[in-house]
């Protein structure tokens, strides 16, 4: 019974860790959300980190997109760096804070999966 168990324990982390790895179709909202990330994560001012992962999420994604769509995921990752370039201490503070929790979602593989508890409550946007 102890092998029955472990089997199915090693297919359920198999089947997780596949399921994480797959690419994920974003909503809209989740695409406007990730460029947003995007931008805090690339933004100089709040010391600019590693945006290659979410940069080829949203190049992947942005195939499917109308250009509407598009253009809210170009003006959100704009006002993203603008906002976090013209902030004082405590707005770049709540910035990183952004950047380094929901947004690090977007940026792992499995990202959309992960992100779009907080885009649902709201705190992505």
């Amino acid at each position: 019974m102890s092998m029955l168990k472990a089997i199915l324990v090693a297919t359920s982390i198999a089947t997780a860790s596949t399921a994480l790895a797959a690419p994920v179709n974003m909503s809209d909202a989740q695409y406007v959300a990730a460029a947003r990330c995007g931008g805090l994560i690339a933004s100089p001012a709040l010391g600019k980190g590693d945006s290659a992962a979410i940069d080829a999420m949203l190049s992947s994604q942005g195939r499917s997109r109308s250009p509407a769509i598009a253009d809210r995921a170009d003006e959100a990752r704009s006002d993203a760096m603008r906002q976090a370039g013209h902030s004082g201490v405590q707005g770049r503070a709540a910035l990183i804070a952004e950047r380094d929790g929901v947004c690090q979602a977007w940026n792992h593989a499995g990202g959309a999966q992960s992100a779009s508890v907080a885009v649902q409550s709201g705190v992505a946007n």
